[in-house]
C-alpha cells in the first residue's frame, strides 16, 4: 500500500482539509503497513554514531539483496573483504583521537599491534614479511620462513628457522639444531669465518672437504683430485712437525734426521712391503732395475775414484782407446791392449747347416759397399757319411760380379774315391747389395759348415 497523506487544507480551518476522523484513519493505515514490514521487528539499536544489537550475543548483519553489496562512500564490504572502490587510493581504518582500531582483541595504533585481552598476539597462519623483521627477546615455536632480512636484536630461540634472504643476528642467538643445506659464506670483505666452541668443547665435523681438494674424514686426510700431491708445508721459517710417523707400516721412532743442520739419515734396514719402487725415471721391481723413460740409458756411477761393483766384479774407472776388459779367476777386471789391431780388415767366424737337397744355399754374406774381398777357412762336416774336410776360399767382387777361388782342400776321404770329400761345391754371387758365399750339396746328407773369415775393406 502506498503512503496515505493527510490533507491539511490550504489555510487553517478553511474547511478544505480532511476531517479528524479521516486523518486518524490514514494515520492508522500508515502504522499498520509500517509494523507489517520486517524492519519494524529488528533488534538493532541506534544511538548517536553507534549501531548495536539489542539481542544477547547476536551478530549485526548487513545483508544486501542478491548480488548487491553494502556500500559506504568509497568503501566496499563484500564477503570477507574490505576494499577501497577508488582507483589507486589507500584503504584507511582510523580511530578517533588517541583511540585504537580494535579487531577482535587486537589493537592497532600507528605502527604497533597490541593484544588487548592478553600479552600474546598469535598469528596462526603463514606470515610473509617482504621488508625487515625486527624482534627483541622472541621465541619462534613454529616454522619461520623469511624471504628478506631478519634482524633479531635480543636472545632468540628458533626451533625451526628457514632463512632464504640476508639475515642479521645482532644479539646472542641460541639454535638447538642448525642445518645448512647449501653454503655458508662470509659477506664482510676479507673477514674470516670462525667456528668457535664453548669452553672445552670442540668443533665437530664428521666429513670436511677444503678447497675441493683436501678431505678430512674420521682420522684420514686425503686428496680428492686425481693424481694430486698431498703437501704439508710450514710457514716462513716454520717446519712441519709430526709426533709419530708410520710409512706404510714401516715406523720411524726416535730418529733425528737433519736436526738444526741438514744431515744424512742413517738407517740399519729399510724395508718396503710393496714389490715395486718408483724413483723418478728408475723402477725397481722384484729382481729387475729398469728405466721408465723411453730410450733412456741406465747409468751406474761411482763417486770420485770409486769403482762400480756388480756381483763381485769391480769395474775399472779409467779407460784408453783400443783397450778391452779382461778378468782373472777371482773376478778382478782390468784393461788390456789386444796385441793385433786391425784398421782395414776384420776377423769373424760363424756356422751354418745346409741341406742335402741339391739346392744352392747361402753359407755367408758381407756388404759389397763396405768390403772388397774375404779370405775364408771352411770346415765341412758330414756326420752321416763320417766324412770331414777343410778348404780355403778367396772371394772378391767388382760391384757387379763376384769371383771365387777354392784350394788346399783336405779331408779323411781324400784319395779313396769318396764323394764326401767333394760333397759341397762352392760358388759366389752378388744379391741385394751383398756378396754371398754359396754351397751346393751333391748328396742327400746335411752338411754342417763352420768358418773363419777375414774381410778387407773397399
Amino acid at each position: 500500500m502506498a503512503q496515505e497523506v493527510i490533507n491539511i487544507g490550504a489555510i487553517a480551518d478553511d474547511g478544505t482539509g480532511d476531517t479528524i476522523r479521516g486523518a486518524g484513519i490514514k494515520i492508522n493505515n500508515n502504522f499498520t503497513e509500517l509494523y507489517a514490514d520486517p524492519l519494524a521487528a529488528t533488534t538493532l539499536g541506534f544511538l548517536e554514531n553507534e549501531i548495536s544489537s539489542t539481542a544477547s550475543n547476536a551478530d549485526i548483519v548487513l545483508k544486501p539483496s542478491g548480488t548487491g553489496a553494502v556500500l559506504f562512500p568509497a568503501i566496499r564490504i563484500n564477503d570477507n573483504n574490505i576494499e577501497g572502490t577508488r582507483s589507486n587510493e589507500d584503504l584507511i581504518l582510523r580511530a578517533n583521537g588517541s583511540g585504537s582500531l580494535v579487531v577482535d582483541g587486537i589493537g592497532i595504533s600507528g605502527t604497533t599491534i597490541t593484544a588487548i585481552d592478553s600479552s600474546i598476539v598469535n598469528i596462526n597462519e603463514n606470515l610473509t614479511v617482504d621488508g625487515t623483521l625486527s624482534a627483541g627477546a622472541t621465541t619462534f615455536a613454529g616454522t619461520v620462513q623469511i624471504g628478506s632480512t631478519l634482524d633479531v636484536a635480543g636472545l632468540t630461540t628458533l626451533s625451526d628457522l628457514t632463512v632464504s634472504g640476508a639475515s642479521s643476528f645482532v644479539g646472542t642467538t641460541t639454535v638447538d639444531n642448525l642445518t645448512f643445506n647449501d653454503n655458508i659464506i662470509g659477506t664482510s670483505s676479507n673477514a674470516d669465518l670462525n667456528l668457535t666452541p664453548g669452553g672445552t668443547g670442540v668443533v665437530n665435523v664428521s666429513n670436511l672437504t677444503i678447497d675441493s681438494s683436501i678431505n678430512l674424514t674420521d682420522n684420514v686426510v686425503k686428496v680428492t683430485r686425481s693424481n694430486d700431491d698431498l703437501t704439508l708445508s710450514g710457514n716462513g721459517t716454520g717446519s712441519t712437525q709430526i709426533s709419530n710417523i708410520d710409512l706404510d707400516s714401516g715406523t720411524i721412532d726416535n730418529t733425528v734426521i737433519g736436526a738444526a743442520t741438514p744431515a744424512a739419515g742413517t738407517f740399519a734396514t729399510v724395508s718396503f712391503t710393496n714389490t715395486q719402487i718408483n724413483a723418478g725415471q728408475l723402477n725397481i721391481k722384484d729382481n729387475q732395475i729398469t728405466v721408465n723413460t723411453t730410450n733412456a740409458d741406465l747409468e751406474i756411477s761411482a763417486s770420485g775414484s770409486g769403482n762400480v761393483s756388480i756381483n763381485g766384479f769391480s769395474w775399472p774407472n779409467s779407460y784408453a782407446a783400443g783397450q778391452f776388459i779382461k778378468t782373472d779367476a777371482s773376478k778382478n777386471l782390468s784393461l788390456a791392449t789386444f796385441p793385433i789391431l786391425y784398421v782395414e780388415s776384420d776377423v769373424a767366424d760363424g756356422t751354418v747347416t745346409i741341406t742335402g737337397d741339391s739346392s744352392t744355399q747361402t753359407i755367408d754374406s758381407f756388404s759389397a759397399s763396405t768390403h772388397r774381398s774375404v779370405k775364408y777357412l771352411i770346415q765341412m762336416s758330414d756326420s752321416t757319411a763320417d766324412r770331414y774336410a777343410l778348404v780355403e776360399a778367396n772371394v772378391t767382387h767388382d760391384g757387379t760380379n763376384a769371383y771365387i777361388s777354392s784350394f788346399a782342400r783336405v779331408g779323411n776321404g781324400q784319395g779313396d774315391g769318396s764323394t764326401a770329400y767333394e760333397s759341397i761345391v762352392l760358388s759366389a754371387d752378388i744379391s741385394g747389395g751383398n756378396v754371398r758365399l754359396l754351397g751346393t750339396v751333391n748328396n742327400t746328407n746335411n752338411q754342417v759348415i763352420k768358418f773363419v773369415k777375414r774381410v778387407i775393406k773397399v
